[in-house]
């Protein structure tokens, strides 16, 4: 009587690679999901604070400073670049990487670092410019790649604000949308790091909870019952 030899078959072999393959191919695709819906939380929560941190800078001046005013444009909107950074930090509305010294004649010179060494960015530029050589200044690092898509110049946190004291800011204040019931607007290009047209319906979907969110996976202070059509 023959001994069956032990051991496994080639076709089982085969079968266990298989489901092992399909396993991590699931266990792939769930921790990519979730790595998206974390960045995009993120980036919400980022757009948030920087929205507050404007606010807070208007009640405590009572005035829009001449910073916020003649802010970079970038694409036609103004952009949280390093002066408005630097802007808050002085004023203490935004908790920003930066380091304040005394120069020679007694003024105050502030430095950024880290991550907001280009300003006030997205998760997805975050992680970049974190691990940017230290030595290197925003100005250098705007033109790098994001992984996700674009520049870090396209990645910083676009802004617009009340400028006329009316409760509303409209387009001509340079709100990507005609008009809106707010003191101020914030919003990011999101993962692609292409901000799309944002004041045309076709542009863009309503969520569940009403938040305006754009097609492109933009991502906005504001909802869409604020507009004023």
């Amino acid at each position: 009587m023959k001994k069956r030899q032990s051991g496994f078959t080639l076709i089982e072999m085969m079968v266990v690679i298989a489901i092992i393959g399909i396993l991590a191919g699931a266990l792939f695709v769930s921790f990519t999901s979730i790595m998206k819906s974390s960045q995009k939380a993120k980036a919400t929560e980022s757009v948030s604070n920087a929205k507050t941190a404007l606010e807070a800078l208007y009640l405590k001046l009572n005035r829009w400073p001449p910073e916020v005013i003649n802010a970079q444009l970038y694409g036609g909107y103004r952009v949280m670049d390093d002066n408005i950074a630097k802007l808050l930090f002085k004023h203490g509305t935004l908790a920003v990487d930066c380091k304040e010294t005394t120069g020679q004649n007694g003024t105050k010179v502030y430095t950024l670092r880290g991550g907001d060494r280009c300003g006030i960015v997205d998760p997805w530029a975050l992680d970049v410019l974190k691990k940017a050589d230290k030595n290197l200044d925003g100005n250098s690092l705007l033109s790098r790649s994001v992984p996700t898509g674009g520049k870090v110049q396209d990645h910083r946190i676009y802004f617009a604000v009340d400028l006329d004291d009316d409760g509303f800011v409209t387009k001509g204040e340079g709100a990507p949308v005609n008009k809106v019931r707010a003191k101020v607007l914030t919003w990011c290009a999101g993962a692609d790091g292409g901000l799309s047209d944002c004041s045309t319906d076709k542009a863009r979907k309503i969520s569940a909870n009403g938040r305006m969110i754009s097609n492109s996976d933009n991502v906005y202070s504001w909802q869409r019952a604020q507009e004023v059509r």
